[in-house]
């Protein structure tokens, strides 16, 4: 496995897609392009209070967090190296692949998304496909797959173009990284394609992913920089797809203004 990194590592080395703007609509979009159902949407998160997390369709089945990377560094340095000193033994059984691709953050926080919830899956699509190509892959191989996947960069570069802000260049530096939480087992992990691998955060309480994700962000996250640009989204329930559309979406946004941060 190794070996399978170190040649994807080297042949993205100069290898950049553009940017995903933490919006629905970008992800939505570019989900649809790969081939997830319509019965599934991504929503903002304005708030991670209770009264907040209630507004949010149910059942939520993935959480993403675009968090400012410079700043967290130190904090998730420091993180791997408690988990390697405490021989943490990951969960290679959930669909986690890791980031060769640069600022692909976004396109993989959200394959993560989908990837770990097959019915969010159109059946015959490009996305299914690949995950059964990489089912029984390494995270190393999957990366590796996904950054030679010409319809997830196709369907990146058309859905960055749609984002509120303007498209950052091909190899541009930006300062914000996406993950993903999803619920395996009963256990809140978080899929970051820049780590070796999940992290388990604790139990979800009664299939509550939402809120379990909304302790690790502001446990793990907002604590350690309380003045950085955060913002979540969940893939839940798509209210308009079931005529509902007039019902809250959820979403968390620290910082309204700068909700529309681009990853990498």
């Amino acid at each position: 496995m190794a070996d399978v990194e170190a040649k994807a590592k080297e042949a993205a080395r100069k290898q950049y897609w553009l940017p995903l703007e933490s919006n629905p609509e970008v992800l939505n979009e570019f989900a649809a392009k790969i081939g997830a159902e319509p019965t599934f949407a991504f929503h903002d998160v304005f708030g991670l209070d209770p009264e907040l997390l209630a507004m949010v369709p149910q059942p939520v089945v993935a959480v993403t967090l675009l968090f400012p990377s410079d700043e967290m560094r130190p904090a998730k340095e420091a993180q791997l190296r408690a988990l390697e000193e405490k021989g943490y033994a990951p969960d290679l059984s959930v669909f986690f692949m890791r980031q060769y691709v640069g600022n692909a953050c976004g396109t993989i926080a959200a394959v993560h998304a989908l990837g770990n919830n097959p019915f969010v899956v159109g059946s015959g699509s490009p996305l299914a496909a690949f995950l059964a190509e990489n089912a029984q892959a390494s995270p190393a191989e999957r990366g590796a797959s996904l950054a030679s996947a010409e319809f997830v960069r196709a369907a990146t570069s058309q859905s960055a173009q749609q984002g509120q802000t303007a498209t950052p260049g091909l190899g541009d530096e930006v300062n914000h990284h996406f993950i993903t939480f999803v619920s395996k087992d009963g256990r809140c992990l978080e899929l970051d394609g820049t780590k070796p691998y999940p992290i388990d955060h604790g139990p979800v309480e009664g299939d509550d992913l939402l809120t379990a994700a909304a302790g690790v962000i502001k446990r793990e996250f907002i604590d350690k920089v309380p003045d950085g640009t955060f913002n979540v989204m969940a893939l839940a329930t798509n209210m308009d797809d079931h005529g509902n559309e007039d019902r809250p979406t959820i979403i968390k946004q620290i910082h309204p203004d700068q909700a529309s941060s681009t990853s990498r």
